[in-house]
């Protein structure tokens, strides 16, 4: 009565890759048993779905040129890039409007900025004593032999 378990060739994703916009989506129909037998062939549907713009029915391929949504970590063409078109203008509005209304003091701006001078020249001056802290090469007899023989 049980149909046999699905070869590698005879994988069939309930979902098609093109039209998925998560990697997870796709993934949870899928038995974790199906998953190991024919792991190629799910890393194949995956990396299909990972190449391509997260955008509902956006088939854009983003594997050389897009830009990942710092609010919702996921990978857009540029055509669907802002967070506005995407779907997280709602993100975009409370953090600008955190920053208008707590924005931090000139004085801590300065501050830092004098910090991150001050630590660029603390790591200089070490390396430079690191440098000369290190052993000098020997100069070897001749040298000293030379000065010997000219003093007498």
């Amino acid at each position: 009565m049980t149909s046999p378990s699905p070869t590698r060739g005879e994988l069939k994703l309930e979902t098609d890759p093109k039209l998925v916009t998560k990697a997870t989506e796709i993934l949870q129909p899928l038995p974790s048993g199906t998953v190991e037998r024919n792991l190629d062939t799910v890393l194949d549907a995956v990396k299909t779905v990972d190449q391509t713009c997260d955008y509902k029915r956006c088939k854009q391929k983003t594997n050389m040129m897009g830009s990942n949504c710092t609010f919702c970590k996921q990978r857009f063409c540029f055509k669907h890039g802002l967070p506005e078109i995407h779907g997280c203008g709602e993100e975009v509005k409370r953090k600008e409007r955190e920053e208008f209304l707590h924005p931090l003091p000139a004085k801590t701006v300065q501050a830092q900025e004098d910090l991150k001078k001050a630590h660029g020249r603390l790591e200089q001056k070490l390396k430079q004593m690191n440098l000369s802290r290190k052993a000098k090469p020997p100069t070897g007899g001749e040298s000293s032999g030379a000065k010997r023989k000219g003093k007498k």
